[in-house]
């Protein structure tokens, strides 16, 4: 393409030696071959051709109806006029050189040819000192997979430079190209557009300010922001304030800010690549939501693929849960694994959970986190340990239930089950066994705990009977199931021991101190309890919408301004 473009410019180089043919030192070089009639005033040494005038010098000849030749090296042709060489031509109705041969013009229906280059215009004009081009009006440019429409097109020869200022429309190969501006470079290969820019293909329309189009390697380059919508779902688009689209491999790649929305979800960066025909992709400082659902996620980086409905992030990853009163529950972790399936999130997975935050009462950490959103249901796995206030709940896995997204109705403990209640610093009721469930209040207050399978349990009773001098009692018990009431999560209002009950009790004492208050296996984790960085987490978000809502104004803009010219 690029030897064709340099083709073009071998076109209009060859006015420069038009010039010459003109020139009063060369005069003589000019040879009239044939007119029908020639008419001389001698008065201003004007010189008329009439009727099948033909002219030559040397590998250019000139044929017009009439021509009319005056002082000051002024030439004028008019009628079916041709101007050819071996490889050019240009046919026109009128054609003139003025102001000492400098400058030429050709006008009405003007057709420039050469080899696979076409140009039509009104009227071209060509200074030969400052070696500048011009065609102006229904200008159309066809060279080979390439047809360009606009009003006034320029070509700086000195630069190597064709450029235009009162828009056109750019046809290559199955692209439609529309802007106000534009500058072709034929030996780069490349085209630069700007001002209200639209590129429409089969499958995608791209909306932006300024553009640059590699032709040789089919590569655009974004100067400002843009927008690339899918055209068979026009809610699904890529936007970016700048960066690379690679056209034959369908890639886009930007290292500023910039996002992808796909089936109601939104991926933001600062660096992303994407495959669009593999729908998978990488991109740092990720900000990922699911709009229908209210879901966030922040992370250092993430890859994604959108084909198989799998998302992964990594590096201080937040999951956060959000209504529209601002209720939200978070989850930090390293790793998050993202299925997706019909356009909805199947499951999340976690890895590990290092604080999962309700509210500020209730955190949850464990090696591993299962999410299934349809389910109302998260599964913690590997060492999970359950913190509600001063109560503390562990096992080997841990199961809670919603009744929405944000109230728990159950929550359920498989093997290992302990439950700790802390009363002081050296006091702690505690209850263990094989599995445990535990029922919420609507205040999310965990109200009664059911532990089943070899139980056993250290209660604290505070008497106020003169026989034991007021002193603390402590009921250690074994049997098949336990059940309890909580008063308001706070302390054990009541505890039912059932199948082969077996109960002692003791008298708190120095004596039994050490041997009597703990279970085995007893551990009191409390400093394994993380901070819950929400107002951290709060600031990006709202920082995230205020760019959300910048995208959207620049989106709306670009579209409206640039719908408005074609």
């Amino acid at each position: 393409m690029s030897s064709k473009y340099y083709s073009l410019l071998i076109i209009l180089l060859f006015f420069l030696n038009i010039e010459n043919s003109f020139n009063k030192n060369l005069q003589k070089s000019i040879k009239l071959i044939h007119a029908d009639f020639i008419q001389k005033e001698d008065h201003d040494d004007t010189v008329f051709l009439i009727g099948h005038v033909h002219i030559k010098h040397k590998k250019y000849q000139l044929f017009c109806d009439k021509a009319i030749y005056k002082k000051k090296n002024k030439f004028y042709g008019y009628g079916n006029v041709q101007l050819k060489s071996e490889k050019n031509k240009i046919f026109s109705q009128k054609i003139e050189f003025s102001e000492n041969m400098n400058n030429l013009k050709a006008s009405g229906k003007v057709i420039l040819v050469q080899k696979n280059i076409k140009l039509t215009a009104n009227i071209i004009n060509y200074n030969f000192r400052k070696k500048f081009f011009q065609a102006i009006q229904n200008v159309v440019l066809l060279l080979d997979e390439l047809k360009l429409y606009t009003n006034i097109l320029e070509y700086d020869l000195n630069f190597n430079k064709i450029f235009y200022k009162r828009g056109s429309t750019l046809f290559y190969k199955d692209y439609n190209i529309y802007s106000k501006e534009g500058s072709y470079f034929p030996l780069k290969k490349k085209v630069k557009l700007k001002y209200e820019v639209k590129l429409i293909s089969k499958n995608y329309t791209v909306y932006s300010n300024s553009i640059e189009y590699l032709f040789s390697i089919d590569k655009i380059k974004f100067y400002s922001p843009t927008i690339v919508i899918n055209n068979n779902k026009i809610e699904n688009f890529f936007y970016a304030k700048s960066g690379y689209f690679f056209i034959k491999k369908n890639i886009f790649l930007s290292k500023e800010y910039c996002s992808l929305h796909y089936n109601d979800k939104i991926i933001k960066g600062k660096y992303l690549f994407f495959d669009y025909n593999k729908k998978s992709g990488f991109i740092k400082n990720i900000f990922f939501e699911d709009k229908k659902k209210g879901y966030f996620f922040i992370g250092d980086n993430g890859n994604f693929d959108l084909y198989s409905g799998l998302i992964f992030l990594k590096k201080n990853i937040v999951f956060i849960k959000i209504k529209p009163k601002e209720d939200s529950f978070f989850i930090y972790s390293d790793k998050i694994k993202i299925n997706l399936k019909n356009e909805s999130i199947l499951s999340i997975q976690f890895f590990p959970v290092i604080g999962f935050f309700l509210n500020e009462e209730l955190q949850i950490k464990s090696d591993s986190l299962i999410y299934e959103p349809s389910n109302k249901s998260i599964q913690f796995n590997g060492n999970p340990i359950f913190w509600i206030k001063n109560q503390q709940i562990t096992g080997d896995s841990i199961f809670i239930h919603f009744k929405n997204d944000f109230f728990l109705d159950y929550l359920k403990i498989m093997k290992n089950a302990f439950y700790i209640k802390k009363i002081n610093s050296k006091e702690f009721n505690q209850i263990k066994g094989e599995i445990m469930i535990g029922l919420f209040d609507k205040k999310n207050v965990l109200k009664k705990i059911l532990i089943k399978g070899n139980a056993k349990s250290i209660i604290f009773h505070y008497n106020n009977s003169s026989l034991y001098n007021k002193k603390k009692i402590i009921n250690k018990s074994s049997c098949g199931i336990i059940y309890a009431n909580l008063e308001k999560g706070k302390k054990i209002k009541k505890i039912f021991f059932l199948e082969k009950s077996n109960s002692e009790l003791f008298l708190l004492s120095n004596s039994i101190f050490e041997k009597n208050l703990f279970l085995p296996q007893f551990s009191w984790k409390e400093k394994e309890k993380s901070k819950n960085k929400k107002y951290l987490i709060y600031e990006k978000i709202k920082k995230y919408r205020k760019e959300s809502l910048e995208e959207k104004k620049e989106i709306e803009k670009l579209i409206k301004k640039n719908n408005m010219y074609e």
